[in-house]
């Protein structure tokens, strides 16, 4: 039975080729040259968005954000927020829909610069053919969300689009082009794997272990 084991971890590991995969991003460490202040009430927030191509959808796994002077143990708490459009027309967080995800924010006792993972309560999928923002609030005291100089445009999975920052300063009541395109990731999965893939080298080689799995399989009984 070790060679049957063997064979079907094996066969089951090409079937299953999906992983994490930065959807998209700007992510770099070059510097910390400049950054938007975000603040509670109605203050600052800014949002950032993008459009993914036809094709499979990407479950969500979480946000990565470069801040500084976030500090939660003197009251500083990340609004973390998702908008959909499947119409693929809106310009801002405006003429989109908030969804239902919520996030577990990570928590500091330091105003130093720093990334900071947000995390989603909930299983939350991105659609395919969609347009998305993603936007950064405080409902609770205030925070940098830091970006590189120059700006470093976004890129990730093929066919995504990024469709630039908006920047607001009456609490989403109204947004501006933003001139900062501020540090992120977003880290997802794809949300269906490829079980075969009908290629001479790939999905053949794919068939033939799955055929050898069902022979050894009915030896063995």
């Amino acid at each position: 039975m070790g060679g049957v084991t063997a064979l079907l971890v094996s066969t089951l590991a090409l079937a299953n080729p999906a992983e994490a995969i930065s959807l998209i991003g700007n992510y770099s460490f070059t510097n910390d040259g400049i950054g938007i202040g975000i603040e509670s009430g109605t203050g600052i927030q800014q949002a950032v968005g993008f459009t993914l191509p036809t094709g499979s959808g990407y479950q969500l796994d979480n946000i990565v954000l470069r801040l500084n002077n976030y500090n939660t143990t003197t009251g500083d708490v990340a609004l973390i927020q998702i908008y959909a459009d499947a119409a693929k027309n809106s310009t801002s967080p405006l003429g989109a829909t908030l969804q239902s995800v919520l996030f577990s924010n990570p928590i500091s006792s330091s105003t130093a610069v720093n990334n900071f993972t947000f995390t989603p309560t909930s299983t939350f999928t991105f659609a395919a053919d969609t347009r998305y923002w993603l936007l950064v609030d405080a409902t609770a005291g205030n925070f940098d969300w830091r970006a590189n100089n120059p700006n470093i445009t976004p890129t990730g999975v093929s066919g995504i689009t990024f469709n630039g920052s908006r920047f607001s300063m009456t609490n989403g009541t109204s947004y501006v082009t933003g001139a900062v395109v501020n540090s992120f990731d977003i880290n997802a999965t794809a949300a269906t794997a490829v079980p075969f893939e009908f290629e001479a080298t790939g999905g053949l080689a794919i068939l033939g272990g799955a055929w050898l799995l069902r022979r050894h399989l009915k030896k063995a009984l």
